[in-house]
């Protein structure tokens, strides 16, 4: 108990249990020591339950909110309806969007849309070659010109100049480094060939080799590079530099009824809310049959986890506090088994978040969200609240509704959930964002969000700075007190030794 180091020897003189006394006598202060880590013991609690919830909510907006996650419900291709298959994916194949449909078509891939792309010709070519060695003209600088951005002006990199201890790999590096991912180079210790070309592919991306004043530059001429001309030929690079090319593919259908040959810039493309992927030339059929299933299910466990999540917020908003079961003092936890210790604790928890103003405003700002002024909408689509009173906050879904309004019209299924700035997701994902986005989120000032600077400074961290200083403080002042009653009762033993010897002095005389 006390902050005194030193051994006490007390009572042998009065035959008192000074130790015992003193500890009578600090009772009150040990209990408001004990109410003070109580207290500090329940914001840890609050504290604790607030992080859970966020890191729930959190997991829940990364899974459905983020568009890279594979169970994202803000992505077009999530609410596809049709089920495509390919008889050849090697060649193309293809998915749905929402709105997509059915399609039955045979493509004939001839050509696909390949970059602007010069590539050495020389015999011998290494990664270490010097650059001097090979031809190229010390001091040079030249630049690539990469045609026009969408307001007319030339895009160029930034200048490049050859230097004497250059080889393939510091050009190669040079390169890379000149524009903005927009052009690569590269080489192949397996043909032994240098390769610059555009990061895109089709008929509008090329590429000049110039010098500072923008005219055609000889700077890679050492090189002897080559490219393709309209035809499909291997030519000397030149001042009219490299150019792509686009795509030449076949599409007809199998009654014969329709034929055309589609030109594309990129070897994916979109038409009629199907994306198709062209892997190579070759032929191959592309059909479809109507299924909503996955779109079911995927929404199916999108309400399960909300509602999961909501439920767990209502009861923690509306559980009540147990009285007879307040945070465990040392002394209690020293006289009890840990399974005791964990069956006390978790009655203990129960009801320390009753009426969270944040957390009930979360869910009113969730029900907004969901609903607002579409109400009607979404119960068409077979999305409603729960009618039970126990389960506030929680959505339920009608599958029959749901499946019903998807093989009507799964594009305006999709606008009215996912498809726009005032769609269901996008406003809950915006929620979600004002709750748990940031330092500066609400949750996160009320409890403090792992990895940002709220994590120390926050609501109920400032609480158990001040609730810790209290403690210290009534620590003090009780080990203060019990060494004055220490040294009281000391003085005490003292003057009994003294009265004890003169007591035997008159005794013996």
């Amino acid at each position: 108990m006390s902050s005194i180091s030193s051994i006490r020897l007390s009572g042998l003189a009065t035959g008192m249990d000074t130790d015992a006394m003193v500890k009578s006598m600090l009772t009150a202060d040990q209990e408001k020591i004990d109410k003070a880590q109580q207290k500090e013991q329940t914001v840890k609690w609050q504290q604790e339950i607030y992080r859970e919830v966020m890191s729930d909510i959190i997991d829940f907006n990364d899974k459905y909110f983020s568009l890279t996650s594979k169970d994202s419900i803000l992505s077009n291709s999530a609410w596809n309806t049709l089920s495509i298959t390919s008889s050849n994916s090697s060649v193309i194949s293809a998915t749905g969007n929402a709105g997509a449909t059915n399609v039955d078509y045979k493509f004939n891939v001839k050509k696909l849309a390949e970059t602007a792309k010069a590539q050495s010709s020389i015999e011998g070519l290494k990664k270490e070659s010097k650059l001097v060695s090979l031809g190229a003209k010390e001091g040079e600088q030249f630049k690539f010109e990469l045609g026009k951005d969408d307001t007319g002006n030339t895009i160029y990199s930034s200048d490049i100049t050859i230097e004497a201890d250059d080889t393939i790999d510091t050009l190669i590096t040079k390169i890379n480094n000149s524009v903005d991912g927009k052009i690569k180079a590269s080489y192949s210790e397996m043909t032994g060939k240098f390769t610059v070309e555009t990061k895109d592919t089709g008929s509008n991306t090329e590429f000049k080799i110039v010098g500072e004043d923008g005219s055609s530059s000889k700077a890679l001429d050492f090189l002897d590079l080559k490219t393709k001309n309209s035809s499909g030929n291997l030519v000397k690079f030149d001042e009219n530099g490299a150019k792509g090319s686009n795509s030449e593919i076949e599409v007809s259908s199998k009654d014969g009824t329709f034929k055309k040959t589609l030109s594309q810039e990129s070897n994916t493309f979109t038409i009629d809310n199907i994306k198709y992927t062209v892997n190579s030339t070759g032929s191959a059929e592309i059909t479809s049959k109507q299924d909503t299933s996955s779109v079911v299910q995927k929404m199916k466990t999108f309400v399960d986890d909300y509602n999961k999540i909501m439920d767990r917020i209502y009861d923690l908003v509306t559980e009540k506090k147990d009285s007879d079961y307040p945070p465990l003092t040392e002394a209690q936890k020293e006289e009890m088994d840990e399974d005791e210790i964990k069956d006390w604790e978790k009655k203990a928890k129960q009801g320390i978040l009753r009426n969270d103003s944040e957390m009930r405003r979360f869910m009113d700002s969730m029900q907004n969200a969901i609903f607002g002024d579409k109400m009607n909408i979404l119960n068409e689509m077979g999305i409603s609240t729960v009618e039970d009173y126990n389960k506030r906050g929680q959505i339920s879904l009608d599958e029959s509704k749901f499946t019903e309004a998807l093989e009507n019209d799964s594009e305006k299924v999709y606008k009215a959930f996912a498809g726009s700035s005032n769609s269901m997701m996008e406003k809950m994902k915006s929620t979600v964002k004002n709750y748990v986005g940031g330092s500066s989120s609400i949750f996160a000032k009320k409890a403090g969000l792992e990895k940002t600077a709220s994590v120390a400074n926050n609501f109920y961290s400032e609480q158990l700075k001040r609730q810790a200083d209290i403690i210290k403080n009534l620590k003090n002042k009780m080990y203060d007190k019990e060494d004055k009653l220490y040294l009281k009762f000391g003085n005490l033993e003292s003057q009994m030794n003294k009265l004890n010897s003169q007591m035997n002095y008159f005794a013996q005389a």
